[in-house]
């Protein structure tokens, strides 16, 4: 009898520690991109947003990106939702060497010089992914944001491949900072 009820105490401190879960730091936003064709290497396959109490982190995956492309990414930050089009772009190579700047943006297109925040990017070419992390004080501290991503090869010289996630100038479903995490958003096509 005594055993019965050690087990059925720790069967209920179990559960009990099941449901408990513990505080995150943001909202997600992921999406799949699965291959349309796109006759690049440095096709985008999918990208993942968190916007946390500090900074907004973008994830983005590829087919295959190598320190040798000439391809390019930008990801555009849309704080605002008054204005047509996104505040903010942080412009980037994805070859070796290649410098990054976020900027403002006016339809879809750099506006400007460097925007004066902390932001910084990162290419793992063995892992087929970029990651930047921008600031929320560069978008002054925004409660919602959405993104989109654009990558442009130019590889062959005679015209441009161009990818986007989620698609053409579309954006991310709304990302909510906060300190707790309200539910993941997943969107596959």
């Amino acid at each position: 009898m005594k055993s019965s009820r050690i087990l059925g105490a720790l069967t209920t401190t179990v559960l009990a520690l099941g449901t408990f879960v513990a505080p995150a730091e943001a909202d997600y936003y992921t999406i799949a991109d699965p291959d349309k064709r796109v006759p690049s290497l440095t096709d985008i396959t999918g990208i993942t947003a968190r916007h946390g109490s500090e900074n907004l982190t973008v994830k983005v995956r590829f087919v295959d990106v190598r320190r040798t492309s000439v391809a390019g990414m930008s990801i555009f930050i849309d704080s605002d939702r008054t204005r047509k089009g996104p505040e903010l772009v942080l412009g980037t190579g994805l070859g070796d060497g290649t410098d990054y700047a976020l900027t403002r943006a006016r339809g879809w297109k750099r506006a400007g010089a460097r925007v004066d925040c902390d932001y910084d990017l990162q290419i793992k070419w063995g892992q087929e992914r970029a990651r930047a992390r921008v600031s929320r004080d560069c978008f002054d501290r925004a409660g919602l944001v959405r993104v989109s991503v654009k990558m442009t090869d130019v590889s062959d010289g005679s015209h441009p491949v161009i990818d986007w996630a989620p698609e053409a100038r579309r954006w991310s479903l709304n990302i909510q900072a906060e300190e707790r995490l309200t539910e993941a958003r997943t969107v596959t096509r």
